[in-house]
């Protein structure tokens, strides 16, 4: 278990022939990173096909004022200017807080303005609460003869795995419009949404009450 709470964001446009320069570097300044206190973590996340298009990288540490120092390196610096010289310049935006990297492909084409986090936190609970009730009333009953410890284990494991890899995709990509509408123009827009988030736990909640009683 990875505890974030500071976490940076880089898109980086990369064409298809650089992509294989990009990777070491990205594997350099990776290993780079983890040298300084506070490191949790680098998840790279490739364009569509994996080839020509934006990458993101996300950088998390224990604290901003970890995260800062990183940033601020003489080490990094170097490692930047590798990468502006070959591939071009960047864009990168500090984002607080753990949920950064189910939200990373949110920040394409959109400025980099990290949605609120009050949103990403409405999403995960959208995600988590249905996960959580099926993986209890579908394996809950299988696993609770092994022990309360090694029953929270495998729903645990199985909860998070699907958020990462399912949940999370599907209301990352059903979701992007309103996570992304947060200027003065885009207000209607975005209580319509919150509303809506709530109606379908109201909705959720209200079915599973059926189905457990």
């Amino acid at each position: 278990m990875r505890v974030s709470r500071a976490t940076a964001v880089i898109v980086q446009r990369v064409p298809a022939a650089g992509v294989a320069w990009f990777m070491d570097w990205q594997q350099g300044v990776t290993e780079a990173a983890k040298a300084f206190r506070g490191h949790r973590g680098t998840d790279v996340y490739p364009p569509p096909g994996g080839k020509d298009g934006e990458w993101v990288a996300v950088v998390s540490f224990e604290d901003e004022t970890a995260l800062q120092v990183w940033l601020d390196s003489p080490e990094r610096k170097a490692w930047v200017e590798k990468l502006q010289a070959h591939i071009g310049s960047f864009d990168l935006k500090v984002m607080p807080g753990g949920f950064a990297p189910w939200f990373a492909s949110c920040l394409h084409g959109q400025g980099l303005e990290a949605p609120p986090g009050w949103k990403m936190v409405l999403v995960v609970l959208l995600g988590l609460y249905p996960t959580v009730m099926l993986l209890t009333l579908f394996p809950g009953p299988y696993t609770q003869p092994m022990g309360l410890a090694v029953a929270m284990l495998i729903g645990n494991a199985l909860s998070v795995s699907a958020l990462q890899w399912l949940v999370m995709p599907l209301l990352n990509r059903a979701a992007g419009p309103w996570l992304s509408a947060n200027s003065r123009d885009r207000a209607r827009y975005s209580r319509i949404g919150t509303w809506v988030i709530i109606g379908l736990l109201v909705v959720l909640t209200l079915l599973f009450r059926q189905v457990t009683g």
